[in-house]
């Protein structure tokens, strides 16, 4: 361990590396949810979603399809303003008018008569009573809401997944080339070792000659890795929308806080799994149509008013002035009792709608639950397996130490070395790949209980 101690220091002054950012797991999280450009969309149309739950837009008369429109049949009144009609528009007027009599002398031939009109109103109507067909509306608008929450939340939660997988990804790969910049090193180690040995007479031109190319292999595989994990800052990049060319580094360690509890799990899936809790808030929200359709058997009831003024005047004529003024106020009452069975029709699909609603929601269920146990095991399995390698790696130390003091003491051969190095190099690797697989297993295991985002 001392040996090994000493090497990992020697690492501190032979491979400096620049100061550049640390990016932590909370920056990631912070990043993606600031900057993403799918999380930004989800959030407008979450946004949208909540603009349009308001009482103005809850009405529309008959309903076609459950959707909300408007109309005159609402949580609020109508008002309108009018000031004229392309019949009776406001302004002037000119009239050519040729009349012919029994008396010549009082015949009118293209006499101009120029006229004003004014006719401006204002018209309010309010449907108090639609069959409660607004509170339903209005109630399906609230459902619609909460589904684009639910929206919103599963693009955050696949997107954080992607940039998490793709952040421990690096960890692994850091992991990875740390050790096998231990292992160049004692690979140099050797190689003087080799040539001292042959300057001596103790040693061959072979074992010269190997040693230099199982250096060499050690740089071509830590130019591989550094190359992969260049892959991955790009990809991270791009999911926080930074320039590819953004350089940072990560922690060096993959830390697991979650314990495999599948009872646990599969209670916390029922009440937070996206796909369950979609499932169900359409089922609402067609409940909620049916209501609507069946409001449109009741008649409407509403009261209206308005106030109009119209004024005419005529340059000439027998009717040089007319002149209106007033208003009008009551109730309104209408009832449509035959459609053509549209309403009794509409009801039928949405009963039919509903029953596929409540089949889509036990089959998401299932597959929800299918992939909850999956990524239990996984992350079972997965545990199990990076506790044997951290053993394994142990031990691959302190047979590497063992190996190294003896080829340095002529005890072995180089060979037996080197195949001790390797088996040191394939166990840092899969302790780095096993760490890493447990972690986004473990991530997976969150998401399938819709815990990821919390």
């Amino acid at each position: 361990m001392r040996y090994l101690f000493s090497i990992l220091t020697t690492i501190i002054f032979i491979f400096p590396v620049k100061s550049q950012e640390v990016l932590k797991l909370e920056d990631v999280i912070k990043l993606a949810l600031e900057n993403n450009f799918d999380i930004q969309i989800a959030k407008n149309n979450e946004q949208i979603a909540k603009n349009s739950n308001n009482i103005g837009l809850v009405g529309g008369g008959q309903s076609t399809g459950g959707t909300v429109s408007g109309g005159s049949t609402g949580m609020l009144p109508q008002i309108s303003i009018s000031a004229g009609s392309p019949q009776n528009p406001l302004g002037i007027g000119q009239t050519i008018t040729t009349l012919k009599y029994s008396n010549p002398a009082s015949d009118i031939t293209g006499q101009k008569l120029t006229s004003t009109s004014y006719a401006p109103s204002i018209v309010g109507t309010w449907y108090f009573f639609d069959g409660l067909k607004m509170f339903a509306t209005k109630n399906k608008l609230n459902r619609a809401e909460e589904l684009s929450n639910l929206l919103y939340r599963e693009t955050v939660e696949n997107t954080l997944l992607t940039a998490l997988t793709s952040y421990f990804q690096m960890i692994s790969i850091e992991q990875f080339i740390k050790s096998l910049k231990i292992s160049l090193l004692l690979s140099d180690e050797q190689k003087k070792l080799a040539d001292q040995k042959l300057q001596s007479g103790s040693g061959s031109k072979v074992d010269v000659l190997q040693t230099q190319i199982d250096y060499n292999n050690i740089r071509v595989q830590i130019v591989q890795q550094q190359n992969l994990l260049n892959e991955q800052r790009i990809n991270l990049n791009g999911i926080l929308k930074r320039q590819p060319d953004k350089n940072f580094s990560v922690p060096d360690t993959i830390i697991i806080e979650t314990k495999p509890e599948y009872a646990k799990a599969l209670s916390a899936a029922a009440d937070n799994n996206n796909t369950i809790l979609a499932s169900k808030k359409s089922i609402q929200i067609d409940e909620l149509g049916l209501k609507e359709f069946r409001a449109n058997r009741f008649p409407k009831i509403g009261v209206t008013g308005n106030y109009s003024f119209q004024r005419t005047s005529n340059d000439i004529g027998f009717q040089r002035l007319n002149q209106n003024y007033g208003y009008n106020a009551g109730f309104i009452f209408s009832w449509t009792l035959l459609n053509n069975l549209t309403t009794n029709t509409a009801i039928k699909n949405q009963t039919v709608q509903l029953e596929s609603d409540n089949i889509r929601l036990e089959a998401a269920t299932m597959l929800a639950n299918t992939n909850l146990y999956k990524s239990f095991l996984s992350f079972q399995n997965n545990l199990s397996i990076m506790e044997i390698e951290k053993q394994s790696v142990a031990m691959a130390n302190e047979n590497l130490h063992i190996a190294s003091e003896r080829f340095k003491q002529g005890a072995s051969n180089y060979i037996e070395y080197r195949t001790v190095e390797q088996s040191y190099e394939e166990a840092q690797f899969r302790l780095s790949q096993a760490a890493y697989n447990t972690k986004v297993s473990e991530l997976n295991y969150l998401k399938e209980q819709g815990l990821l985002v919390h």
